[in-house]
């Protein structure tokens, strides 16, 4: 469902599709059929086709062609926002020899909720988990920022880091609430945001822990760790995302055990989730985030084939269609054959382009496996603005080294870069 992404939801159909007698039958949740006909409207009947309601037809069509019935194994869904479709699509798959999943609509909800999963782990479970209010109104929102000192408010939904804000005076409260609740809910452009999330400021080492799950068991296919730095007025730009090796870093382990109960206590039995979680400098516990029932949203594959020797969409496969012997031949935690590292370029600039510096620079440090400027970045007279969140990104490098040493050199050469990178007119001239 929802594949646009070549090194998502394209790489997992390709690689599908390379499995005898198997077929990928691409459908669109509501949301992206309804985004793809206003953005396309040439293409109208197209995008209508592929509308979640006409698997069964497209199912039909192969079933015609292939001379016998298929067995519907699972359904994969690229986008956050395309989860509760994919969610209703696999309870209407009825699975030929093999156990039918039937899921709790409140675990459902609460993997999707940022206030609800926190609130599923504190009635069900003895983890850790933060002090949290959903608010109805600025009073309450302001109320909770009186007894925390500093807070983080968020939305119920969205994705990376969108509208998070770390908030230290009424001021930026006050900011956050009226942003929030000003703006349509994420996957629901119908719904405005009536409250808001209000979250204890977690600090300590922030990981991203990538599973997958088959029948209640849980592998992890690559852990990382955030550099989120505070840059133009925001709290948490994303700097790099860096593999962790489980043999050398000390909280892998409780990270590990945490994100596996979590899962457990909210139902989560097969698939790939991206699971965000800080270890507190305080206590050294591991403390939720969020769970995320969909893949890494960056082009994870080839820095964890280089440095880990597979993937996870490799172990999702195998969870899917192999047996215990395919499944057994991934450990719980990988192991670091190299170093690697996502660099994310964060623009400082605001105004009309007229350069850009260093791109032969980073071209030539030695971990340097491959690396993008945005187009919208390189075009002279395009009008910049500072990056605030990963969606305003100027682009990606990624890093690679077998020495951990020279890896961490590049990077804050990168970073001695990021802050000339892109020269601008100001006046837009």
């Amino acid at each position: 469902m929802d594949s646009f992404c070549y090194y998502h939801g394209g790489y997992l159909a390709a690689c599908t599709q390379d499995i005898p007698n198997t077929v990928v039958i691409p459908v669109l949740s509501d949301y992206l059929a309804d985004y793809c006909q206003a953005n396309d409207p040439d293409d109208v009947e197209k995008w209508e086709s592929m509308r979640m309601h006409h698997w069964q037809e497209r199912l039909q069509e192969f079933t015609a062609t292939h001379n016998g019935a298929a067995e519907r194994i699972a359904v994969y869904c690229e986008s956050d926002s395309g989860l509760a479709d994919a969610e209703a699509l696999r309870q209407q798959l009825v699975s030929q020899g093999r156990n039918v999943l039937h899921d709790n609509p409140i675990e459902l909800e609460a993997r999707r909720n940022k206030y609800l999963m926190q609130k599923c782990l504190q009635e069900t479970t003895c983890l850790p988990t933060v002090r949290q209010r959903l608010c109805h109104s600025l009073n309450e929102t302001l109320e909770f920022w009186e007894q925390e000192g500093r807070v983080v408010v968020k939305p119920h939904r969205g994705v990376a880091s969108e509208s998070v804000r770390l908030c230290h005076s009424r001021q930026q409260v006050e900011q956050a609430w009226h942003d929030i609740t000003s703006s349509s809910v994420f996957g629901a452009r119908q719904q405005q945001h009536t409250t808001v999330v209000v979250q204890e400021w977690l600090q300590g080492t922030e990981y991203a822990i990538d599973v997958i799950s088959r029948n209640g068991q849980h592998k992890v296919a690559a852990i990382w760790r955030y550099d989120k730095r505070p840059a133009n007025g925001a709290a948490f730009c994303y700097f790099q995302t860096k593999l962790v090796d489980a043999a050398s870093d000390e909280n892998v382990m409780a990270v590990f055990e945490y994100v596996k109960s979590t899962l457990n206590a909210l139902g989560v039995q097969w698939g790939l989730s991206h699971n965000e979680v800080i270890v507190r400098s305080d206590t050294r516990q591991p403390m939720l985030v969020e769970i995320n029932c969909r893949q890494h949203n960056m082009d994870f594959a080839p820095l964890t084939m280089a440095c880990i020797r597979y993937n996870a969409f490799q172990i999702l496969l195998g969870a899917y269609f192999g047996g215990d012997d395919e499944w057994d031949q991934y450990p719980e935690l990988p192991t670091l054959q190299a170093h690697g590292c996502m660099v994310h370029l964060v623009n400082y600039a605001r105004g009309s382009l007229v350069q850009v510096h260093h791109l032969k620079d980073i071209s030539a440090l030695p971990s340097v496996l491959e690396f993008e400027v945005y187009e919208e970045f390189q075009t002279p007279s395009t009008w910049l603005e500072p990056t605030i969140d990963i969606r305003t990104d100027a682009g990606w490098v990624q890093l690679i080294n077998e020495d951990p040493e020279a890896l961490q050199h590049d990077y804050e050469q990168i970073l001695a870069w990021m802050p000339d990178m892109f020269s601008v007119s100001e006046d837009g001239g």
